[in-house]
């Protein structure tokens, strides 16, 4: 089975857009996992990127996309794919068999994050259904509901499924993990992490809460980093890049963004990828830039290309260095 995965999803955060987390999986994974019972699934897509994948018990290939041809999807979509593979999505319709199921697209990164839970739950249903075992990591804390985990949960760790600890990812001692929580490859995480979506490579090791987010990978939060989720008011949070408001929503934060110890966001913020943050952040911060006491300055390209390289070089990812020049070459000229 072929299938092409087209489109964007706002705001950008560093990693092409069928590579977005939902429900605990790359969007190519979920398109993978509603074909897979028809054998196996290649998922084409306008950018290849070698990002990890996690996607058991489903045999799928990555591929350019380059023939138009192929039945097409787009990204906001692909969540929808594990109902029904007849959609009327939006503006499109793709049949692939099935009773047709009429929904409206997730347009922006909020959208998946306000219904992480529900497309959690859909996965899983999924999974049993494939045979698939949810447990098979570490599991030495406490866990309340459904946890899909392939990596280790250390002791004094309590986690409230539905949950997902991708594979050598980390929850440390001391830490309270609640539904819709996803640690997704390598990721470290202690302290309270509720219904926050965590990309590979991320290193949230110190206290700190973080609660109703997105944060790309190769991201490294300082010790008391903190976000906000809820307006004190108890209004509604219209972040810039959606037209929708929602009751709680956290920061979007883009790959390679490093806090300083003691940083503050404001709920509803989009932090573009590679950047750096001190202090209170009660505002948008643009990619490649770093924001320190409300300015905002835009980083050098050579030192910014050097702090790429420090990272990559720390995770043994060097190979995705040409990827990266390239998406801050367009974003610095």
């Amino acid at each position: 089975m072929e299938l092409a995965i087209v489109g964007s999803i706002n705001p950008p955060i560093g990693v092409p857009a069928p590579y977005t987390i939902a429900g605990g999986f790359r969007l190519v994974e979920l398109a993978a996992l509603a074909l897979c019972h028809r054998g196996r699934v290649v998922i084409y897509v306008e950018e290849v990127v070698d990002l990890p994948t996690s996607l058991e018990g489903c045999r799928f290939e990555i591929r350019k996309l380059k023939d138009l041809d192929l039945p097409q999807i787009p990204v906001g979509c692909v969540p929808h794919m594990l109902k029904s593979l007849n959609l009327k999505c939006g503006d499109y319709h793709i049949d692939l068999g099935g009773e047709e199921l009429v929904v409206e697209p997730f347009t922006t990164i909020a959208d998946l994050i306000s219904h992480n839970v529900e497309i959690m739950e859909t996965v899983f249903s999924r999974l049993k259904l494939l045979g698939i075992d949810l447990i098979k990591g570490d599991l030495r804390g406490e866990v309340k509901g459904d946890i899909y985990i392939r990596g280790k949960l250390y002791e004094y760790t309590y986690v409230q499924g539905p949950a997902v600890v991708g594979p050598n990812s980390e929850v440390l001692p001391f830490t309270y993990i609640r539904p819709g929580t996803v640690l997704y490859y390598n990721t470290s995480v202690r302290d309270e992490v509720k219904n926050s979506i965590i990309d590979s490579y991320v290193r949230k090791q110190h206290t700190g809460y973080l609660g109703d987010a997105y944060v790309g990978p190769f991201v490294n939060f300082g010790a008391a980093t903190t976000v906000s989720n809820l307006k004190n008011t108890l209004g509604l949070i219209k972040p810039s890049y959606s037209a929708k408001t929602y009751k709680k929503l956290g920061p979007v934060v883009g790959a390679f963004t490093k806090t300083a110890i003691g940083t503050l966001i404001y709920g509803g913020r989009y932090i573009g990828y590679l950047t750096h943050l001190y202090g209170l952040v009660d505002r948008d911060v643009p990619p490649a830039t770093i924001y320190r006491n409300g300015n905002i300055e835009k980083m050098y390209f050579e030192k910014a290309l050097e702090y790429l390289k420090r990272d990559l070089s720390h995770f043994d990812r060097l190979d995705l260095f040409n990827y990266y020049r390239e998406l801050l070459q367009k974003t610095l000229f």
